[in-house]
């Protein structure tokens, strides 16, 4: 079942009935098995159906995130190598000489045929929606890398693989046909795409919320629909906490869920033990990426880290020389899994394959004795006064002060010194001196801040993720010139 964000109630088989009705409508438009396009638009109902019935029809799907700007969105359709942009927001006039398709117009009178939740008759003779010709494709989903250090990347996987990793995710989440689905996330990412196959594929009831974002109206969905199962990225979870503890929202409205689930970026100690001791349950964490779905995921009943691989996918952790490290140390996260993309984009959207026996991520982790995975960060890595420093594994190691951390390099001046800058999220405000204090408690005397800065909030992207890119600006201004010159001791700049 489907709750719109009206509240209005449409059946599965009604859901079937109207992507079906969608499909002919694209089918009539000449868009088909051998085509490809490009969809973009909010957490509608509309771009629900629309997807399905691309799904259906079996053409290839290229997502691309609604909220980039419109030239951007057209350079994308070029990219990828498009017959059709599909949008519930026109983009500029022939958009790189694409053809355009308002969702809307798509859509049309199929709606009329969602009948509430008694279902459509004609939808249930034909059973539900198979997506055979999609599962097929080598190029069935096109999504972009985020960008956050760089041009976005073009990354094709096939369906066979999506169908794979979503069968995977269910198994280990356990997932009921009675369970309420409230995912707050934008579906033209990994993670929101595969919670509406997941929806689709257990039969549970999802409820639709236009903006991922709006915390406030989850918590009056969570209370009227019975809401069981929540995924969101951690600054969503930081808000909910602030409205419960700012006495906007009460732990009574959030009693139906058995599931809160989290990803997208690391998740850090502070708001995961925050969370347990105002809501009593744990934030169930995970690990993915665009490249491969879903990787590992932590369960009830003793969920640690991001949990364990899911069953046939291997993690290693391995140090700068490509030997696995010992449990609990540091190290590059490595995977190998069947799920893994075909190829990333090349010119005009062809497919440049991939080798695809090892996954090197670019992040850093550890494994415990148990094999659950956690995930620290990027691995970005910095030389600063003889040592090899991770700032997100400095940041995860801060956490430890009772405050979000992030650290930001600098690099410059005449020795091409490294700075760290210390961000830390304090929505009291409380002084920077008094965060030097408890930082140095807590991380080595090498990893030591140059400057703390004290923030009521850390900046977002428009996926709701920290804006690193904001981040490194701010950092950027708060080293000035005088520190940026060579030092006898780094001592001098702590005190």
């Amino acid at each position: 079942m489907l709750i719109n964000a009206e509240g209005r109630r449409i059946s599965s088989a009604g859901v079937d009935g109207a992507c079906r009705a969608v499909a002919r409508e694209l089918r009539g438009r000449g868009i088909n098995e051998r085509s490809r396009v490009l969809l973009t638009g909010e957490n509608t109902q509309e771009f629900i159906l629309v997807l399905f019935a691309l799904m259906e029809c079996g053409a290839s799907v290229a997502l691309a995130d609604r909220r980039i700007p419109a030239d951007q969105q057209a350079a994308l359709a070029v990219d990828a190598g498009v017959d059709r942009i599909l949008t519930d927001n026109a983009l500029p006039e022939r958009a790189g000489g694409i053809g355009q398709e308002l969702l809307a117009d798509l859509v049309g009178g199929a709606m009329a045929g969602c009948e509430p939740s008694g279902g459509a008759a004609e939808a249930a003779e034909e059973g539900p929606l198979g997506f055979d010709r999609w599962f097929a494709r080598e190029d069935a989903l096109i999504v972009w890398s985020s960008g956050s250090t760089g041009a976005p990347k073009g990354i094709v996987r096939s369906g066979a693989a999506v169908r794979a990793n979503i069968a995977r995710t269910a198994a280990r989440m356990a997932y009921r046909a009675d369970d309420v689905l409230l995912p707050l996330l934008p579906f033209t990412h990994q993670y929101g795409l595969s919670m509406l196959l997941l929806w689709m594929q257990t039969g549970a009831t999802l409820v639709l919320q236009t903006s991922s974002q709006r915390v406030d109206r989850a918590l009056e969905a969570i209370a009227a629909y019975g809401v069981t199962v929540v995924d969101a990225v951690p600054a969503m979870y930081s808000t909910l906490l602030n409205l419960v503890d700012g006495a906007r929202a009460g732990t009574n409205m959030i009693g139906s869920v058995r599931m809160w689930c989290v990803g997208g970026e690391p998740l850090g100690r502070e708001l995961g033990e925050r969370f347990v001791r105002t809501v009593g349950s744990p934030l169930l964490d995970g690990y993915g990426s665009s490249e491969a779905g879903n990787i590992a995921l932590a369960v009830h009943p003793d969920p640690r880290g991001c949990g364990r691989p899911l069953d046939g996918i291997e993690v290693l952790v391995l140090d700068d020389a490509g030997r696995e490290v010992p449990v609990g140390e540091t190290g590059q996260v490595v995977v190998r899994t069947p799920d893994y993309m075909t190829g990333v984009l090349g010119p005009a959207g062809t497919l440049l394959r991939v080798e695809r026996d090892a996954y090197r991520t670019d992040d850093i982790g550890c494994l415990d004795g148990a094999g659950n995975l956690t995930v620290l960060g990027r691995r970005d890595a910095v030389h600063r006064n003889g040592h090899t420093l991770y700032p997100d594994a400095i940041a995860a190691r801060a956490g430890a002060c009772g405050a979000p951390v992030r650290v930001v390099p600098v690099q410059g001046g005449r020795d091409d010194r490294v700075h760290l800058v210390f961000f830390v999220a304090d929505a009291a405000g409380q002084p920077a001196a008094k965060w030097r204090r408890e930082l140095a408690q807590c991380v080595a005397e090498h990893e030591l801040p140059n400057r703390v800065v004290v923030l009521q909030e850390f900046p977002l992207n428009n996926t709701g993720k920290i804006d690193r890119r904001a981040l490194r600006e701010m950092a950027l201004r708060e080293i000035s010139p005088r520190e940026m010159a060579p030092r006898e001791s780094m001592r001098g700049v702590l005190q």
